[in-house]
């Protein structure tokens, strides 16, 4: 897990320098960055069929070749634009830290308190990842490496969730809120819990495996296990 980050004012509320935390925009940087390197080949490989389609490209006419690149080269370059773009905010230093006070949400310098009292249950949700059919022998071999690297055999997009006594005690807190009201709708993982809760993806499989042993071992009576979401 992660070093917590200094507060901006030194007697602002803050998680304990013990705390537990884990820093979402740094967790799964590698495959985000290997996205990254991944849309930029494409773009590049297209980019090149459409200015150079007799060299790099065979079997059709070098007309109708070069606006095929064309339309995939400019589809790729706004995706990788619309990615670089939000990289940012998406690699800022924000997190969920737990201490002896409660669950803590930081983010851009300010922190955000539940205290355990507040706290009813806390799970690991995940999500199947999708298959797509495989157009050749190589592409199937490429799709089993990336699943094998990229998922926990087969399970992605890992979450901490937490589900409150009061779903409404993190009215007061911008963030929190924010953050529950994405859940507003969902279904609950047992008819005892709302199915409002505080979701927090992690990106990274080993980050997300450190923070729910953590979380297990300190608060084994509200730990309620991980499921499909």
């Amino acid at each position: 897990m992660d070093r917590i980050p200094a507060p901006k004012h030194p007697n602002q509320p803050w998680p304990a320098a013990d705390a537990a935390f884990v820093n979402l925009g740094r967790s799964g940087m590698g495959c985000l960055l290997l996205g990254v390197a991944l849309l930029l080949f494409f773009t590049v490989c297209a980019a090149l069929g459409a200015i150079w389609p007799e060299r790099f490209l065979t079997g059709g006419d070098p007309g109708t070749l070069r606006i095929i690149s064309a339309v995939i080269a400019v589809f790729f370059g706004l995706l990788l634009l619309a990615v670089l773009v939000s990289l940012p905010n998406a690699l800022r230093t924000h997190g969920v830290a737990f201490d002896r006070f409660g669950l803590w949400y930081i983010d851009r310098q300010q922190a955000e308190l539940v205290a355990w009292p507040l706290i009813r249950a806390i799970g690991g949700s995940w999500m199947w990842a999708r298959k797509a059919p495989a157009s050749s022998l190589g592409s199937a071999i490429g799709k089993e490496i990336a699943r094998a690297a990229l998922t926990d055999d087969g399970r992605e997009k890992f979450a901490i969730e937490v589900f409150l006594t009061d779903p409404n005690s993190v009215a007061g807190h911008k963030r929190l809120a924010l953050i529950q009201s994405t859940t507003q709708r969902e279904q609950p993982p047992r008819p005892d819990l709302p199915g409002a809760r505080l979701r927090f993806p992690v990106r990274g499989i080993g980050d997300y495996r450190k923070m729910a042993a953590h979380l297990q071992s300190t608060a084994p009576s509200l730990w309620i296990g991980e499921y499909q979401r």
